[in-house]
C-alpha cells in the first residue's frame, strides 16, 4: 500500500497507535488523529507496535451502564479495587503496581491533578473512543514518571455528534452524561463532555456491631450503610479552530469539576462513621496545540499547558461515636476520628512540549518535555494555630524523553532516554515527644536517569513476537509525601522508586473465513526498589501511610484468548498471575542502646500484602441484527470475575488462624441492551453481582452486592 509522507509521519513518530482487541478485520476507513488510514485494521496496527499494549474499544461499551473503572477491570493484570459504591475511593493496580506508580492521561494530558470527582469512576465511558493501557515500558510522548504503565483515554475525533445517556440503578444511583462536537466548514471547532453523579449508596453489609455501653462487639449483622451519600459533577470544553496551514488545531480548553462525599469508614470496616464528609472542588483551564510538516516536511510539534486550581475539604467534627446500627453515644472530644475541619488547597502548572521528526521511510527520532510544580497549603479552622497548616509544601517535576524509532516490513523497535529531576519542600516534627519538639522546613532535589528499548518481530504473518526493557523511575507525589489532612499521614522522607521492567509476548491473530482466533500470552518481571508500598494501622481509627520497602520483586504470566464470529459472536477470557515478593535481606534497624545495625529482614522472602495475584476474567456477548426491525439490534452479555483469596498482612507475620484475608470471590454480571434506528435510541438493563456474593477489596470493605441498572442513550452524527 502506497503511504504518502503525512501519513509516514503519524505512523513513525507516534509512539502509541491505538488498537481494539475485539476488532473486526476488515477495508473500513479508520481515524488516526489527523489522518485517515485507508486498508488497515485496528488489530493489525496493534501487531505493529513494539509496547506491550491492550486497547479497550469503548464504541462497543456505549451500549453499557458501567464506567470507566469498571469496564478496565477486565483488561488482563488490571485490577480495580473499590472502597464501596458509587465515589468510594478506588485503586487501579497494574501487573502489582497501583496507585500513582501507574499513570493516566486524557489524550495524553496528564490525570495526576484533576481533582477526585474528575476520574475513572466519574466518566462516562461515551466520552472516549478508546482506552489504551501500557504495560511496562511507556511511549515517549507521554513524558511521565510512570514505574509500572499508564492508561491514556482517547477522546471521541467525531466532527459532529451528540450523545447523550441517563441511567438509574439501585441504592438511588442516578447517573447522567452528555458528549457533543461541531466544527464548522471554516474549521471553527467546539467539544463538549459533561456528567453528574449521585447514589445514597445505602447497601447492606456484612458488619461488625460493637456495643456502645460496653465498647465490645458483639458479633456481624446485616446492616444497611447509613452516611455514605455521594454527587458530583464535571464538565470537560474544548474550542478553537482546526485545520488551518499554520496549526492542525489550536483549542482553548476548561475542565470543571465538584463532588461531595459522606464517608462511612476509615481504613478499615473497624471504624465508622456517621458526620464525617468530604468536598473538592476544581477548575482547570488548558490550550491545546499541534502542527504537523512545521518548517519542513516530516516535522511535527505539539504543546499543551494546564493550570490546576483543586480545593479538598475535609470535615470531622461531631463529639460522637457511632456503630453499624446507626447507634451513637456522645464522645468526650470532638471528631469520630481526627477532629478536622480543613482545606487543602494545591495549585499546579503542566506544560508539555513534544516535537517528532520524520528522518525517512524507516525513522524518526521524538523529544519530549513535561514540567510540573505544585504548590499546596492547607488551612484547618479546628487548629488555626498550626504551624503545619500555616506553611506552603512545593513539589517539581521536569522529566525530559528522547526516542529513536526504526521500523521496517517485518520489524520495528525503539530506544529511549529519560532524564527525571524533583525538588520538595515542607515542614517535618522534629525530636517529636521531648522538649525539643519543633517544625523544620526539609526540602530536597533528586536526579535520577532512566532508559529502556522496545522490539517486535513477526515470526509468521499472523504470529508477533513482542520484547521490551525499561530502567523507570517514578518520584513520589504529593499525598504520599504531604497525606490527604485526614486519614493518610505524611512522610516527606521518601525516596523515589526504581524498577528494571522486562516485558516478552507472543500474540497470535488469524481470521479463518467468517472466524476469527487471538490468543496473548506474556511474561512480566520487575526488579523494583524502593517500593512505596501504602500500609494501614489497624487501630479503631485507622490511618494509611507510605513508606519504602528496600526491594520487591515480580513474576507474573499473563494469558487471553478470544473467537469471534462476524459481528455477531465475541468471547474472551483472560488469566492473570503476579508472584510479588519483598526480597529485601537485610535491613538497617536502630536499637536505643546499640545504636544503628544491620538486622534480618523478617519479611524476606514474603509475598507483599493486600495485593491480588491470581484472578480471571470471562465475557461472551451476542447480537441479533436487523431484531424486530432493519437497523435495530439486540445484544445479550455476560461477564465472569474470579480473584483468589489473599492476606492483608505479610503472610509470615501472626498466627494463620487468626490473620485477616480477603477470601476467594466469583461474580457474575448480565446485560441485556436494544438499539433502534441504528443506535439513535438505545436501552440498556444491567445486573451486577446476580448471584449477590460477598464483594471485598482494600484491607477488606465490602463492596455493594447485586446492583440493577437501567440505561437510555438518544445518540445522532452527520
Amino acid at each position: 500500500m502506497r503511504v504518502n509522507k503525512k501519513i509516514s509521519l503519524c505512523i513513525l513518530s507516534s509512539m502509541a497507535i491505538s488498537t481494539n482487541l475485539n476488532a473486526q478485520v476488515g477495508k473500513d476507513s479508520v481515524l488516526l488523529e489527523e489522518v485517515q488510514v485507508v486498508g488497515k485494521s485496528n488489530a493489525r496496527r496493534m501487531q505493529e507496535q513494539a509496547y506491550a499494549i491492550s486497547v479497550l474499544d469503548l464504541k462497543k461499551q456505549y451500549q453499557t451502564a458501567a464506567p470507566l473503572n469498571k469496564l478496565l477491570n477486565s483488561v488482563t493484570s488490571v485490577k480495580i479495587r473499590e472502597d464501596g459504591g458509587l465515589g468510594s475511593n478506588y485503586s487501579f493496580s497494574l501487573n502489582g503496581f497501583s496507585g500513582n506508580q501507574v499513570k493516566f492521561f486524557i489524550d495524553g494530558i496528564p490525570m495526576d491533578n484533576f481533582g477526585s470527582s474528575f476520574n475513572l469512576a466519574n466518566i462516562s465511558a461515551n466520552m472516549a473512543d478508546r482506552i489504551e493501557v501500557y504495560k511496562g515500558v511507556l511511549p515517549v510522548y507521554l513524558g511521565s514518571d510512570a514505574l509500572g504503565g499508564a492508561v491514556n483515554i482517547v477522546s471521541r475525533k467525531n466532527a459532529n455528534y451528540l450523545d447523550a445517556t441517563y441511567s438509574i440503578g439501585s441504592y438511588n444511583t442516578h447517573r447522567f452524561s452528555i458528549n457533543g462536537a461541531y466544527t464548522s466548514h471554516g474549521g471553527f471547532t467546539i467539544r463538549a463532555n459533561a456528567f453528574a453523579n449521585y447514589s445514597d449508596n445505602n447497601y447492606k453489609v456484612w458488619a461488625p456491631i460493637v456495643n456502645l455501653s460496653t465498647n465490645k462487639q458483639e458479633g456481624y449483622e446485616w446492616v444497611k450503610r447509613f452516611n455514605d451519600g455521594y454527587h458530583s459533577f464535571g464538565l470537560k470544553v474544548e474550542s478553537g479552530i482546526v485545520g488551518k496551514s499554520w496549526a492542525d488545531y489550536l483549542l482553548l480548553g476548561l475542565i470543571a469539576s465538584t463532588d461531595k462525599n459522606n464517608v462511612q469508614t476509615g481504613a478499615t470496616m473497624d471504624a465508622v462513621y456517621g458526620g464525617v464528609k468530604t468536598k473538592s472542588f476544581s477548575i482547570i483551564p488548558s490550550i491545546k496545540y499541534k502542527k504537523d510538516d512545521l518548517f519542513l516536511p516530516g516535522l511535527s510539534l505539539s504543546l499543551y499547558g494546564t493550570y490546576n486550581i483543586v480545593n479538598t475539604q475535609n470535615v470531622d467534627t461531631l463529639a460522637r461515636k457511632y456503630n453499624w446500627k446507626g447507634e451513637y453515644v456522645t464522645s468526650t472530644s470532638a471528631g469520630e476520628g481526627y477532629l478536622t475541619d480543613a482545606t487543602i488547597k494545591e495549585r499546579q502548572w503542566q506544560a508539555n512540549a513534544n516535537l517528532n521528526y520524520v528522518i525517512d521511510d524507516h525513522q524518526s527520532v521524538t523529544l519530549n518535555n513535561v514540567f510540573t510544580a505544585m504548590r499546596r497549603k492547607s488551612d484547618d479552622k479546628m487548629y488555626p494555630d498550626d504551624e503545619m497548616n500555616n506553611v506552603p509544601q512545593q513539589l517539581t517535576k521536569n522529566i525530559t524523553g528522547l526516542g529513536y524509532q526504526v521500523r521496517f516490513q517485518r520489524w520495528n523497535a525503539n530506544i529511549f532516554g529519560k532524564m527525571y529531576r524533583l525538588y520538595s519542600s515542607t515542614y517535618k516534627l522534629m525530636d517529636q515527644f521531648t522538649d525539643n519538639q519543633r517544625w523544620e522546613k526539609v526540602s530536597d532535589r533528586k536526579h535520577r536517569f532512566g532508559y529502556g528499548a522496545a522490539a517486535t518481530y513477526y515470526i509468521l504473518p499472523s504470529l508477533q513476537a513482542k520484547v521490551s526493557f525499561e530502567r523507570a523511575f517514578r518520584m513520589p507525589e504529593t499525598v504520599e509525601m504531604f497525606g490527604d489532612g485526614m486519614v493518610q499521614k505524611s512522610n516527606p522522607d521518601l525516596k523515589p522508586e526504581s524498577s528494571n521492567n522486562f516485558n516478552a509476548g507472543l500474540l497470535f491473530d488469524q481470521n479463518f473465513g467468517p472466524h476469527r482466533v487471538q490468543a496473548e500470552v506474556n511474561y512480566i518481571y520487575r526488579d523494583t526498589k524502593d517500593f512505596i508500598l501504602k500500609g494501614v494501622s489497624l487501630t479503631s481509627n485507622p490511618t494509611t501511610s507510605y513508606d519504602n520497602i528496600g526491594k520487591v520483586h515480580t513474576h507474573g504470566i499473563e494469558a487471553s484468548l478470544g473467537y469471534s464470529y462476524k459481528r455477531n459472536l465475541h468471547i474472551n477470557g483472560n488469566f492473570t498471575y503476579q508472584d510479588i515478593k519483598d526480597k529485601l535481606e537485610f535491613e538497617k534497624s536502630q536499637n536505643t542502646y546499640v545504636g544503628d545495625g544491620i538486622t534480618e529482614n523478617i519479611t524476606y522472602g514474603q509475598r507483599l500484602p493486600n495485593i491480588p495475584y491470581l484472578f480471571m476474567n470471562g465475557h461472551a456477548d451476542y447480537n441479533f441484527f436487523d431484531f424486530g426491525w432493519k437497523g435495530n439490534t439486540l445484544s445479550l452479555n455476560y461477564d465472569i470475575q474470579y480473584i483468589h483469596s489473599y492476606y492483608l498482612s505479610f503472610t509470615g507475620l501472626g498466627a494463620k488462624a487468626t490473620k485477616k484475608v480477603i477470601p476467594e470471590q466469583l461474580s457474575h454480571n448480565v446485560s441485556l441492551g436494544y438499539s433502534m434506528k441504528d443506535g439513535r435510541y438505545s436501552i440498556i438493563l444491567e445486573c451486577t453481582d446476580i448471584t449477590n456474593e460477598k464483594q471485598y477489596d482494600n484491607y477488606r470493605l465490602q463492596k455493594p452486592g447485586r446492583t440493577f441498572n437501567m440505561k437510555f442513550r438518544y445518540y445522532i452524527s452527520k
